[in-house]
């Protein structure tokens, strides 16, 4: 073994292939590195319990930094939360009802599940990707929960192009604004992203980032790479992303985070 004590895994595009299935072996690496003292988390912009849905078997073994960041949850405690006040989830819902720039279906966060218009059910099989709990409504007004994170949904696949036009410029001084993937666009209370919860679990586990490794692809992952010395972009990732991680590895199709996983259970990591 080498000295990272807590390995941070992105799903999409990153552990995931580009089927949604993560590696056969996955599920065994996470029992071989907990058997070492080696924490796994995985960070996702998804919320809780659609990760621990995706992961029955591992839920009391694995560490979920969910909502990019907003929640962290380990064996059955939520022990970090960042809850968006009401009037600020509620401004983020009518800016986006009433922008006209750009198509935008507006997704609230809940802790229990994701709050999306009933006129916007068609995309309802690309949604459960992500949110396995999702209730319908035809009123806002009477929409009234606890939430960790707002999502807009780019049916045009152009998150990036509204992110840069609009809802950065439009949102950024007073909450994070992310993209993840082409489709998502991610609004967290300000300063939270998953760098933000690698210090969290440093702070909780007594593991100095330098410690941890992570695994990213895309935009919402920045921080976290930023954040820990063993940062791994994926081949598959963009441009931009590899300019913030220290080493790279294999694409998420040929499974590479299992295989750089494996070189650390194996102490081969150079």
């Amino acid at each position: 073994m080498t000295d990272i004590q807590l390995i941070a895994i992105d799903m999409d595009y990153t552990l995931l292939n580009d089927q949604g299935k993560a590696p056969e072996v996955f599920e065994d690496q996470v029992q071989a590195l907990k058997s070492e003292g080696v924490k796994v988390a995985l960070a996702s912009g998804r919320p809780l319990y659609t990760l621990q849905t995706m992961f029955p078997n591992l839920v009391d073994d694995l560490v979920f930094v969910s909502d990019n960041g907003a929640t962290i949850t380990y064996q059955g405690e939520q022990i970090f939360n960042s809850i968006i006040p009401t009037d600020g989830y509620q401004q983020l819902m009518n800016d986006t009802l009433h922008q006209k720039q750009f198509s935008s279906i507006p997704i609230l966060c809940g802790l229990d599940a994701a709050y999306i218009p009933k006129a916007h059910n068609q995309y309802d099989n690309t949604y459960r990707d992500f949110y396995s709990i999702i209730h319908y409504y035809d009123n806002f007004d009477h929409v009234d929960t606890v939430a960790n994170k707002f999502t807009i949904f780019t049916p045009d696949k152009d998150s990036v192009e509204q992110y840069h036009a609009y809802y950065n410029e439009a949102w950024g001084d007073q909450f994070s604004v992310t993209t993840s993937g082409q489709e998502w666009i991610d609004v967290m209370n300000k300063n939270i992203d998953k760098g933000r919860g690698m210090q969290e679990l440093s702070k909780l586990f007594n593991i100095p980032t330098d410690n941890m490794m992570a695994f990213g692809d895309n935009y919402n992952d920045i921080e976290m790479l930023s954040t820990v010395k063993y940062s791994f972009a994926m081949a598959n990732a963009h441009e931009d992303i590899k300019q913030h991680a220290n080493f790279q590895a294999p694409s998420n199709n040929d499974q590479g985070v299992a295989q750089i996983i494996q070189k650390v259970l194996d102490g081969k990591l150079a």
